[in-house]
């Protein structure tokens, strides 16, 4: 049965009754109650309440009260049990579902497995300050969370060798690929982008920076071998579109028009962190220049816009553009 925000506000008050003074009677009780929500209410209610701080599992509190005859007033058999624990108000358990929301869609993600039990537990703290836990079906905000996670050890291994700065040696698999290759890598970090899983590492047969597919790991397996260097992930992907970067290759200045239309979005998102405006004209639209690396990445983002977007630079990426509408209208014309 649900339960109305008055009647929490009134087992709040209850609770902090029973934890400060000793055997409050019900006229102790309701004069609390009075003088805190400014109404007064009955015996019934009251009894109704303490019943169901008692007994209302939706409610979870199983508060141990018990009345003391030689002292008439209420009490709980535990000395340091309390509803709560701690004090909260309304508005920070409302900030909890939120939290608990976002954080329960990372409960398949290994490595972070062990944190679903702390967040079940958040859970069932919330349901005491909500009517029946009905918020947990109603969804707030939703991430870009992979539906599938890569293998969990490979997952975890890259992890303890990201955080210990251990070598690992792994057999890789490259797409399109029919052998994987054994190898050495120092892994520097876990990148997600499109719903897939990255491991940027350092390939030492390579000697050279490389990001990974970690779905494409067959094997792998930490050293007790451990490098120095630091990562800068930042700088390292400043120019990159997505997950590709051109090793040892500088950035492309690529200049774009939008159309019209297209303006207040690219505007509101933007495009990338190296983003120039060169032209605002309600008329002719956006024109951008952004600097990056050429990649599939950038193609698929550019193709995104469909008629609504222009490549007027580099020459280079501007026939790769035309051709490809070109043969989109050869192929569905």
């Amino acid at each position: 049965m649900p339960v109305n925000k008055d009647a929490l506000g009134r087992y709040r008050i209850i609770d902090e009754m029973l934890k400060r003074r000793s055997f409050p009677s019900k006229e102790v009780l309701l004069d609390a109650i009075e003088n805190r929500l400014g109404y007064r209410i009955g015996n019934r209610t009251l009894d109704e309440d303490i019943n169901n701080m008692r007994n209302n599992e939706d409610l979870g509190y199983l508060a141990p009260i018990a009345y003391d005859k030689v002292n008439k007033g209420y009490y709980y058999e535990s000395s340091d049990y309390s509803i709560t624990g701690v004090p909260i108000s309304r508005e920070d358990i409302e900030k909890l579902k939120y939290a608990a929301g976002i954080l329960n869609q990372f409960s398949g993600v290994p490595y972070l497995a062990e944190i679903h039990r702390p967040i079940e537990q958040l859970e069932r703290i919330i349901r005491v300050g909500t009517a029946t836990g009905k918020w947990l079906n109603q969804q707030v905000i939703q991430l870009e969370v992979p539906g599938a996670w890569p293998e969990k050890g490979i997952f975890e291994q890259a992890v303890e060798g990201i955080l210990q700065k251990r070598i690992m040696t792994v057999r890789y698999k490259p797409f399109g690929g029919e052998e994987s290759e054994s190898f050495r890598i120092r892994p520097y970090l876990l990148k997600e982008f499109k719903n897939r899983w990255y491991l940027v590492a350092f390939a030492e047969h390579r000697n050279e920076v490389r990001n990974y597919g970690l779905d494409r790991f067959t094997e792998a397996m930490l050293t007790t071998d451990v490098y120095a260097e630091a990562f800068d992930a930042e700088s390292y992907f400043s120019h990159s579109m997505g997950i590709t970067v051109v090793n040892h290759a500088e950035p492309v200045a690529v200049e774009l028009q939008f159309a019209p239309e297209s303006t207040a979005y690219v505007l509101s998102t933007g495009l990338h962190p190296t983003q120039e405006i060169l032209e605002n004209d309600p008329k002719t639209g956006l024109r951008v220049r952004i600097r990056v690396h050429l990649s599939e990445e950038l193609n698929m983002f550019i193709r995104s816009y469909g008629s609504r977007v222009q490549v007027l630079q580099p020459a280079l990426l501007r026939d790769a553009w035309l051709d490809d509408m070109r043969k989109t209208l050869e192929r569905f014309a």
